[in-house]
Formats: C-alpha cells, sequence, structure tokens
C-alpha cells in the first residue's frame, strides 16, 4: 500500500524549488534583511510552531500587549457582532503563537483581529461566488486569504516569496486538507497552464511565475506594497490592470509612507491607472499610519482616483509631519526624499 504523502515534506520540496529559481529582483531590502535573520529556520520540525519560533516575523503583528488585544477583540465584538467575529476564529492555536489570547472555544491575536475588521468592511461592498478568482499580492503565512476562502468559498492565488509560501503552504493545508492545492513546484516545462488554475483550489506561487490568461474578480495587497520597490510595484499594477474581470476588485491597504526598503514608498504615488471607481477611502481602522483603498474597475477613465489619490497625499502628509522619527518630521519632504534615494542609490539600503 502507497504511504501517503506527509505534507511537511511537500512544503519543503516545494520551497527548495522555489529558492532555486529565486529571482532576487523582487526581495527588497526589507525582506533581505528580515528573511536573513531566519534563513536556519525553514525546516520541517519548525512549521507546527512557526507562529511561535520566528518563522512568521515580520508576518505577524506580535508587537500588541495582551490588555490591547483583548481591547480590540471587544471592540470588534461590538462594531461587527460576536457571530462574525466567531466565524473567522479558530478552535485552535494553529502555529502556536505565543501572543494568542483565548475567548471560551476560540483563539485570536490582533493580527487576525485587523484581518476579521478588514474583511467586515469588504462584505459590505463585495458579493463573490464560488466561480470567481481571488488573488492576493503578499499575503504572508495566509491569515487574510484564509478566512475570505471562508466567506465566499471562491478559488484563490497567492503570490509571494517562498519564505512565506513555505508558511501559507503548512497554513491553508492544515485549515483546508481537502482542498485542492497547486504549488510553484507542480509548474510543468516551466509553464502555468490555464488548466492549473481550473482544476485546483488554492494555488500558491512566487512572483516570478507567471499567470496564464485568466481573469480575477478580486485582488487584494494588505500592508506588502509598502516594502516593496518601485519597479516590483509596477510590475503588481501592470498584472492587477491586465488581469482584473470587468467591475472587479481591487483592496489596497498599505501605509502612506514607508522606506524600509531604501527609499521612500508612497501611496499616493501608487501607479493607478484612471479606469477606477473608489468605493472606500479612509484611513484604516485603529491604524492612522495606513490607508483602506478598496476600488472598483470601469470600462472608461475616470479622474475619481487621480483626485483620491491627491487626499491621500495630504494625509500622508499629515502623517509625516507627527513621524516619531525626528529626521523625517523636520526635514522638508523633498530634501528628505532625495537624501534617501541618493543613500540607495550609493550604499544600496
Amino acid at each position: 500500500m502507497k504511504r501517503k504523502a506527509d505534507i511537511s515534506d511537500e512544503i519543503i520540496k516545494n520551497f527548495e524549488f522555489s529558492i532555486k529559481s529565486y529571482n532576487k529582483k523582487f526581495k527588497s531590502n526589507h525582506w533581505l534583511y528580515n528573511n536573513n535573520k531566519k534563513k536556519n529556520l525553514f525546516t520541517k520540525k519548525n512549521l507546527n510552531n512557526f507562529r511561535k519560533n520566528g518563522l512568521s516575523y515580520g508576518m505577524d503583528d506580535t508587537f500588541y500587549s495582551k490588555k490591547k488585544s483583548i481591547e480590540l477583540f471587544k471592540i470588534i465584538k461590538k462594531e461587527c457582532g460576536i457571530g462574525f467575529l466567531t466565524k473567522f476564529l479558530l478552535k485552535n492555536n494553529l502555529g502556536n503563537s505565543k501572543h494568542s489570547q483565548k475567548e471560551r472555544s476560540h483563539y485570536y491575536t490582533a493580527h487576525e483581529l485587523y484581518h476579521i475588521k478588514f474583511i467586515h468592511e469588504i462584505s459590505k461592498k463585495i458579493t463573490l461566488t464560488k466561480k470567481d478568482i481571488i488573488c492576493e499580492i503578499g499575503p504572508a503565512y495566509g491569515s487574510m486569504i484564509g478566512k475570505l476562502i471562508k466567506l465566499y468559498g471562491s478559488k484563490v492565488i497567492l503570490i509571494d516569496l517562498p519564505e512565506a509560501n513555505f508558511l501559507s503552504f503548512f497554513y491553508l493545508k492544515k485549515l483546508y486538507p481537502k482542498k485542492k492545492f497547486f504549488v510553484s513546484k507542480d509548474i510543468k516545462n516551466g509553464k502555468i497552464l490555464k488548466k492549473d488554475i481550473d482544476n485546483n483550489d488554492i494555488i500558491i506561487l512566487c512572483p516570478w511565475e507567471k499567470i496564464p490568461n485568466i481573469k480575477v474578480k478580486f485582488f487584494i495587497n494588505a500592508r506588502s506594497m509598502m516594502e516593496m520597490t518601485h519597479e516590483v510595484i509596477k510590475n503588481y499594477f501592470n498584472l492587477i490592470q491586465k488581469t482584473i474581470s470587468k467591475n472587479g476588485f481591487f483592496l489596497c491597504i498599505n501605509r502612506y509612507y514607508k522606506d524600509t526598503v531604501g527609499y521612500p514608498i508612497e501611496m499616493h504615488n501608487y501607479p493607478y491607472d484612471k479606469y477606477w471607481k473608489v468605493l472606500i477611502s479612509k484611513t484604516s481602522w485603529k491604524q492612522n499610519h495606513i490607508h483602506f483603498l478598496l476600488t472598483q474597475r470601469t470600462n472608461y477613465p475616470k479622474e475619481e482616483i487621480s483626485k483620491e489619490l491627491r487626499i491621500i497625499k495630504k494625509l500622508s502628509d499629515n502623517v509625516r509631519s507627527k513621524d516619531k522619527l525626528l529626521i523625517r518630521r523636520i526635514t522638508p519632504n523633498l530634501i528628505y526624499k532625495s537624501y534617501k534615494k541618493i543613500k540607495y542609490s550609493i550604499f544600496g539600503r
């Protein structure tokens, strides 16, 4: 009798396959630093405790105190309702987070709570079917996309670096063991076919692996474009604006300003074309340095998104004026950005 494949072995094989084909242009200084800190942790034995042993570092909100997490739980319970909240919480501490709290039979951290709040906002504006495709760019270990699968039952595509895919493959396989998975190592002859998408439920890919000619109903990027280079952001916007379906949606939740790639990445400069209608645009819930922008694709050009990006710039300037880092707060904006760009061009960081 043939032995059933160990999912941990499959995860290791996929990780090794992806590392061999690594396209370094997709690893910004931000992720070069973060992933180098844990390069020796990508082993089979570390999977079960990935939220405890440092593997999810940089992908998990681990800096919230117990008191703050409990406070967030109470607020979301009131705003979203206990039924909606517990629908998306797990009855086990998957990944064994040291920061997990328990409410009756459900476990939670601040990280999950923010995702549930985002999904509550989404659910008021977007209705999807099982035939629709959701694509999350930069899903980390899969917390938010896992909840969207539960909400909509749709097919999902995850695009992220091998280090993140190592975790999302494990996490989502634990959540949805009966779903059909397609990962990087399953690609034949270096090409993803349409049938590979059609015949599977959860597709986990690296950024350099080209998606076939399909249409995606809902694209998401939550808190990771701010950690990408301008070139990579442009590549992703090209993908989104080429692949999104008629009347499709794009949710972008990112910092107004961040420069951990080595130079300023500002949300108001993201390369949206003019074919977008703004559905929601506001400062993110309980995170005044982050913006929540939900847009819908249109068939004709509109000035709406350009106007909204100008509003976002004003919000960004206001946030920067209160920055805790003195040099960013007191240095004129143009001078500071020029300094960062010159430093990056000389030192690469």
